[in-house]
């Protein structure tokens, strides 16, 4: 399925793999790399909701906000009676998934900006003059405007050795009510990701004290394109609106891992 659509945004594919048990390490990494995905999402039933880990081609994720929605979604779907929402609990956080008529919102995480003059020098290292710096799990290099952002060219091989940080995020306010990103993380397989949901974590808390719309639009400017709708719903958490295109990439695995 296809997560974070819109008119202009075709989304992020995900796979999602319903287990009855957790599988070792290696065979949902495996499963993982044969799907094909940019992220695939395993989940097992629990009392209090569903038990969810993420793998990427190369690596298991700690936190994966379009596999997160790919996963509500199926389980949406899967379901005869309608609940109001589903719970998804990982060892990196709770993420909870509701469903309107037309789209999903998702509550993740807020998570708090460190600033660092020491962080300075990753403009130096990126080529670029940005006009903020900060660090979450990510680090966030915060440029002048939505061309910059659309027009950056990113070198893999300085990213790469960038090891502090899960990835690496690039923005820019765009207009009176929102921001574009872009989302690079060669750590774990993706040097570009196409939209993702984790990224708000640390751009929602940053842009929403600076703009002042309550609900603000978000572009992700990857060739295929991502949008969001988020605002920040508490000190700790944020919520993410946004609209998914169910596809057939679910498969079911029974407790022989066949």
């Amino acid at each position: 399925m296809n997560v974070f659509t819109g008119s202009k945004a075709n989304g992020n594919p995900a796979a999602v793999v319903i287990l009855d048990i957790w599988l070792p390490v290696e065979t949902l990494q495996q499963l993982s790399k044969e799907l094909g995905e940019p992220v695939t999402s395993f989940i097992v039933k629990v009392n209090q909701g569903y038990e969810i880990r993420w793998f990427a081609d190369e690596v298991e994720i700690n936190l994966c906000g379009h596999g997160s929605l790919a996963a509500a979604a199926t389980i949406f779907e899967m379901m005869s009676d309608h609940v109001p929402d589903i719970t998804l609990v990982s060892k990196h956080g709770t993420v909870t998934v509701t469903k309107s008529s037309d789209a999903f919102t998702m509550t993740m995480p807020s998570w708090k900006a460190l600033h660092d003059p020491e962080l300075s020098k990753y403009g130096d290292l990126l080529g670029v003059q940005p006009i903020d710096v900060f660090s979450t799990r990510d680090l966030v290099i915060v440029l002048e405007n939505k061309e910059q952002v659309r027009q950056f060219e990113p070198n893999f091989d300085k990213i790469s050795t960038v090891k502090d940080f899960h990835a690496i995020i690039v923005t820019a306010q765009n207009g009176d009510n929102g921001y574009v990103l872009r989302y690079f993380a060669p750590s774990i397989g993706i040097n570009e990701d196409i939209a993702t949901g984790s990224a708000q974590c640390s751009l929602v808390p940053y842009w929403s004290a600076r703009l002042s719309p309550r609900v603000l639009e978000v572009t992700q400017l990857s060739l295929q394109g991502g949008y969001f709708q988020v605002k920040q719903a508490s000190v700790d958490s944020i919520e993410l609106t946004a609209n998914v295109r169910l596809q057939e990439t679910v498969k079911f695995i029974k407790k022989d891992g066949k």
